[in-house]
């Protein structure tokens, strides 16, 4: 009943990994567009003259998939990525098709002075006909705005158990092997992109603190930046050279499969500020991985805390630290959690739930 066309703008690993699978993918170069925020002093700074180049290439974005809609048929559109929902929002709406927003992440209401998150809800009552987020606490960005419960839906993230497996013994060799880690260190890590949002910072300090007590200890990110956080990716790195750490503070960039990243891991931190609800998080817990979260809207609601997870207080050095210690210090703890994280995640967030409860919403926007 579905036929899936993948629409990206340029060739890479997604466009790559879908066609391997049988897939539909269609390369529609979009203009590139300019950060719409400086990073200073931890923090975004709205950049005028990048919003002016971004709204007319995110129209110009909009005509180009126009005319690739016309040249095969399209019955909904589920968009995928911030700009995305603008530009292919505009798109459908310009033809009359269809279109669900897959929104993960919540646009900060300070991000750029607050027109972002003003431009967000304006284009929610306009473009869209359902919107999809993947925690209840990102429905509180479309607050007051008279959405019917018909038209906003949250849908967790699910993830397949028979792909993200604990890692056997010559797989985390291999791992490790390639990206440059000891074998017999602890590895503490986190996966996603570099941004100051995920709180790679709280975890790089926690890490320092405890380098003097626990000398086996290295660090590994996995993941990029982005959205213009070069500059927060150099600051994680000085701030590890400042320390003396380079040797034991690992950055792999973004690793196509991130199961390679995941496998050379011992304990698993996920330590966002703000609101959010990774995928990492399950990943890490369908692979058995100990993990230790912030206590943020969206993350907390994966999670059981002291069973399937040990919970820290968002931004709080001393907390992660604290609780980074106590898995350290126990290795038995460490296995008991990572188990009991396995079966949390194959009991509430399958690929196959999540998969059907998308399905449905297309199937009922389509008839309607």
């Amino acid at each position: 009943r579905f036929v899936p066309v993948i629409i990206c703008p340029e060739d890479g690993d997604l466009p790559r990994l879908a066609r391997q699978s049988g897939l539909d993918v269609r390369i529609v170069p979009r203009p590139s567009f300019e950060s719409v925020s400086f990073f200073i002093n931890n923090r975004y700074v709205a950049n005028p003259f990048g919003f002016f180049i971004t709204a007319i290439n995110v129209l110009r974005a909009a005509v180009h998939l126009c005319e690739k809609f016309r040249q095969f048929p399209v019955d909904v559109v589920v968009t995928k990525g911030l700009l995305a929902h603008f530009y292919g929002g505009l798109a459908a709406r310009r033809l009359g098709i269809p279109c669900i927003w897959y929104i993960q992440e919540e646009v900060d209401e300070k991000r750029a002075g607050g027109f972002f998150r003003l431009l967000l809800r304006w284009y929610a009552l306009r473009l869209p006909n359902s919107i999809i987020v993947d925690a209840d606490a990102l429905l509180e960005q479309f607050n007051g705005l008279g959405l019917m419960a018909e038209q906003i839906f949250t849908v967790y993230n699910g993830i397949d158990t028979n792909q993200f497996v604990p890692a056997n013994e010559i797989v985390r060799q291999v791992a490790r092997v390639a990206l440059g880690l000891p074998d017999q260190a602890i590895v503490i890590g986190q996966t996603g992109r570099l941004i100051p949002l995920k709180g790679q910072l709280t975890l790089l300090d926690a890490f320092i603190s405890l380098t003097a007590e626990f000398p086996d200890i290295h660090l590994l990110f996995v993941g990029a930046p982005l959205f213009g956080s070069e500059d927060y990716e150099k600051e994680l790195r000085h701030r590890a050279a400042q320390a003396d750490l380079e040797g034991r503070v690992h950055f792999s960039g973004f690793l196509p499969d991130v199961r390679e990243g995941l496998s050379a891991m011992d304990i698993y931190v996920h330590a966002s500020v703000e609101t959010d609800s990774p995928v990492g998080v399950l990943e890490a817990m369908a692979c058995g991985l100990p993990v230790l979260v912030s206590a943020v809207r969206g993350t907390i609601d994966l999670v059981i805390p002291e069973e399937d997870a040990v919970v820290f207080v968002p931004g709080d050095v001393i907390s992660l630290a604290l609780s980074l210690s106590k898995l350290l210090k126990d290795p038995n703890l460490r296995v008991k959690i990572g188990k009991q994280a396995r079966v949390s995640v194959t009991n509430k967030f399958s690929l196959r739930t999540s998969v059907f409860q998308v399905e449905e919403l297309i199937e009922k926007i389509y008839e309607t």
